[in-house]
């Protein structure tokens, strides 16, 4: 009789080990400003019974709240020289407009269901200025959706209200405005006008008049007509048709510093700005409770013993990690201070120093991730009392930017504005070489304006 053999195959399937809840718990803090970090804690205080505010003034966010109208009979909210009838027309003027949330409102009118989400994420990706700061291809590896798909929606958001929303360049924030101008048969200005966008941009933005018009067979008034035209109908920034008509850069409200460097006589002192853990404290009665469970002096239901520990922990994991994201910034900060003491003590960007995030890790000990997700989204203050990204550190970008804006402002008084061929030259004599198109680059991504807007806003006040 034949032995029969039973093989038994055991498959065993190995997960890769997932990161503990603290230190999810600490990435997500890392990424955050001082002004997120005060909503979360805000939100872990009402959801979390068992973590208690030590201090309500530190982490509550006070804000001036606008005066109320009381229709009392012995109301004092007005003197008697006091002008009541602009006060009321102020309160009861039409606040400025949310873009994001205007765009997207048109924008689930316009694409199907399926859809939304791409439309939220590009809508999300929109800057204060109205210009759309991702690459479609990126969206599309990140929302794991067909290309076609992006674009089509693209599309759409740069047909929504204000026009030239959803822009990547001046150039094309130029054609989408002019695609929502109509237009008439004997409209030759902006027909002029449309094709030196399509065919001339890069004469027309370097000013070589001459060139350009040989190239379209445009004349000298043409060429001028054109000028005026854009200067007068169309706008630099799309966000600027939903606020007021200056600047985004000027009527914008100061952010909070998250880090704050001080120069003292001993050397410099790093501020961490935000709530730290010391401001929070687990709550005496879910800690007494804690302890009476030990002991078996508290006798209560399997649920309430699930309850006291789970939140608890999640108390003390929060806790730990609000001291560590504490800690980090900390010390990545020292490793900064020593290498760009220069720049942090004179705010000059030609004491930058090159520097990438894998060596501060390498300084640090910590992973490179980590110091990532450290000095994203947030803000410096130099003794100067300068506020710049913390970013500007790693991105070559930032530098020329601040070259750029310190070039403008020694060498552009009452005077004419200088062209980006010219403050390629003054780069150049600092021993920084960059073609004009670099700094146009660097400009429009760090909202500089161009000379035309420059002389346009110094003519305006």
């Amino acid at each position: 009789m034949m032995n029969r053999v039973r093989v038994q195959t055991r498959v065993e399937v190995k997960t890769a080990p997932q990161a503990s809840l603290g230190l999810k718990t600490l990435a997500r803090m890392l990424t955050l400003n001082s002004e997120e970090l005060l909503k979360l804690i805000e939100q872990e205080l009402e959801e979390n019974p068992a973590l208690e505010a030590t201090d309500e003034e530190r982490i509550r966010v006070i804000a001036p709240q606008p005066p109320t109208l009381s229709l009392d009979a012995d109301s004092s909210a007005f003197g008697e020289e006091s002008d009541s009838d602009d006060w009321l027309e102020m309160r009861l003027a039409t606040p400025p407009m949310d873009l994001k949330a205007h765009v997207l409102g048109q924008l689930r009118l316009m694409v199907a269901p399926r859809l939304i989400p791409i439309a939220e994420h590009l809508v999300e990706s929109l800057d204060s200025y109205g210009y759309l700061r991702t690459d479609v291809e990126e969206v599309a590896l990140y929302l794991n959706a067909p290309l076609e798909d992006v674009e089509y929606v693209l599309e759409q958001l740069q047909g929504c209200d204000p026009p030239g929303v959803g822009a990547r360049d001046l150039r094309e924030c130029l054609l989408l405005q002019l695609r929502a101008i109509p237009t008439t048969p004997d409209d030759e200005v902006l027909e002029w006008t449309r094709r030196v966008l399509h065919k001339g941009w890069d004469e027309f933005s370097s000013g070589r008049w001459g060139v350009l018009g040989r190239k379209l067979k445009l004349n000298a008034e043409a060429i001028e007509a054109v000028k005026q035209f854009i200067r007068s109908e169309l706008r630099p920034y799309p966000a600027w048709e939903l606020e007021t008509p200056e600047p985004p850069h000027e009527q914008l409200a100061p952010q909070e510093p998250d880090i704050i460097v001080r120069a003292l006589q001993s050397g410099l002192r790093i501020e961490i700005g935000g709530p730290r853990h010391d401001a929070l404290r687990l709550s005496p009665a879910y800690l007494e409770q804690a302890v009476r469970l030990s002991r078996g002096e508290l006798r209560c239901s399997a649920d309430e013993r699930e309850h006291i520990q789970h939140y608890l922990n999640r108390a003390r994991i929060f806790l730990q990690a609000l001291q560590q994201r504490y800690q980090t910034l900390k010390r990545i900060m020292e490793v900064i201070a020593q290498r760009q003491y220069g720049f942090l003590m004179t705010s000059d960007a030609r004491f930058l120093q090159p520097m990438t995030r894998v060596e501060v890790a390498e300084a640090t000990g910590f992973h490179r991730s980590t110091v990532g997700r450290a000095v994203r989204n947030k803000r410096l203050q130099l003794p100067s009392g300068m506020v710049v990204p913390l970013d500007i550190f790693f991105d070559a970008s930032y530098r020329t930017a601040l070259l750029i804006q310190q070039i403008l402002n020694e060498h552009e008084g009452a005077g004419r504005r200088l062209t980006d061929a010219e403050i390629a030259q003054k780069l150049a004599e600092m021993g920084i070489e960059v073609a004009r198109r670099t700094v146009a680059k660097y400009r429009q991504r760090h909202n500089i304006l161009s000379s035309h807007w420059r002389e346009r806003q110094r003519l305006v006040g």
